[in-house]
């Protein structure tokens, strides 16, 4: 019954967001956070604006756009470009390309004929931004289109990169994952119909394996040569986020709220925590830095746990939280929903609190 009502409630909001911008009032659309950092900032993804928050005192610099505009609404977490552009997409179906030290913007995409849930991929070959209209759009880093790669079904994760094959893998609400040349948007290869949504990112091991979540309530491992299933392995509930590899473990949350830890070679579960032991729905993608695994609950909570899976600590945060923890040198950040403080800082150690960034502060 939980599971049923965390569902219908990130649906609502997505849905609500659309159904408002078809009816002229764009502002009215609700989600959660988008977030990322870099050395000395943050960038807040929220509601009418963009905030660019600094690391040391939890001050903002700039916010984007400097008025609020409620035909502007940003959730998506902002992506760092290779010549440090800071791009994001809205709700209004606009991808924006920001001045990162001031907030200015750039310039502005606005073929895409739905909004963009997913952070965009920017990288050297360019920016690659999949949008719900079922389409990824690849970019040039002034923002001309190069092309885009149709896919059968809303495109709610940011896709990957693969060094070793020279393409980007693409999950989709279609159940498929798909290879795609980054040159031209040809298709390299078509993974079966893997039984469920996929709206999350997915992993990828250095032997050529690709790790995804579905709604199908499993873990799936692909060989990246074909797309062929190597394993699947059960979940209790709906996989939202993707998993996360690290030291040869995928960790991964459900929507039931468990936490796994899985051999990446056969599937099999070498430890799980409980609801019983947690607190809520995991959305977020686990945070691993050096031996310990973090990650965020639907509830309000942060997890620091170890690679046994003893719970090291847990810090209430408060408000709801489905985004994932963010590394930030040596803080925590994270981003709850429905709280009065949108941004709060932890200690790696212990998940103290060091600042929390709230509006008109």
């Amino acid at each position: 019954m939980k599971l049923k009502r965390l569902v219908i409630s990130i649906f609502i909001l997505l849905t609500a967001s659309l159904l408002s911008a078809c009816a002229g009032g764009a502002g009215l659309a609700t989600s959660w956070p988008g977030l990322s950092a870099d050395e000395d900032t943050a960038y807040l993804a929220f509601n009418n604006h963009v905030y660019a928050i600094t690391l040391d005192t939890g001050i903002e610099k700039w916010r984007f756009p400097a008025e609020s505009n409620n035909r502007i609404t940003l959730y998506a977490d902002p992506a760092m470009s290779p010549d440090q552009q800071l791009i994001v997409g809205g709700y209004n179906n606009v991808l924006y390309s920001l001045n990162s030290e001031t907030g200015q913007m750039n310039w502005e995409f606005g073929e895409a004929g739905n909004k963009y849930i997913a952070s965009p991929l920017a990288v050297d070959q360019g920016i690659f931004a999949p949008n719900a209209d079922n389409n990824l759009y690849a970019l040039e880093l002034n923002g001309n289109l190069r092309w885009k790669f149709n896919t059968q079904g809303e495109i709610w994760a940011q896709p990957i990169t693969d060094p070793a094959c020279e393409c980007i893998y693409l999950t989709s609400m279609d159940h498929y994952v798909y290879a795609v040349d980054p040159t031209d948007g040809s298709l390299r290869w078509q993974s079966q119909e893997l039984g469920g949504a996929i709206v999350g990112s997915p992993a990828l091991s250095e032997e050529g394996v690709l790790y995804v979540g579905t709604f199908g309530k499993e873990i799936i491992a692909l060989d990246t040569q074909d797309g062929s299933v190597i394993w699947r392995s059960p979940t209790t509930g709906w996989v939202w986020s993707g998993p996360t590899l690290a030291e040869d473990v995928l960790y991964v949350g459900d929507l039931d709220g468990n936490f796994y830890a899985i051999d990446p070679a056969d599937g099999q579960a070498l430890w799980n925590l409980t609801p019983d032991q947690l607190d809520g729905s995991i959305a977020g993608s686990p945070l691993v830095v050096a031996d310990t695994i973090y990650f965020t609950s639907e509830s309000g909570s942060l997890y620091a746990v170890d690679p046994t899976g003893s719970i090291l600590w847990s810090q209430a945060i408060g408000g709801r939280m489905l985004a994932a923890p963010v590394l930030a040198g040596d803080l925590l950040l994270v981003a709850p929903n429905q709280a009065d403080q949108l941004l709060v800082a932890v200690n790696l150690e212990g998940g103290s609190r060091r600042w929390a960034f709230t509006l008109g502060e």
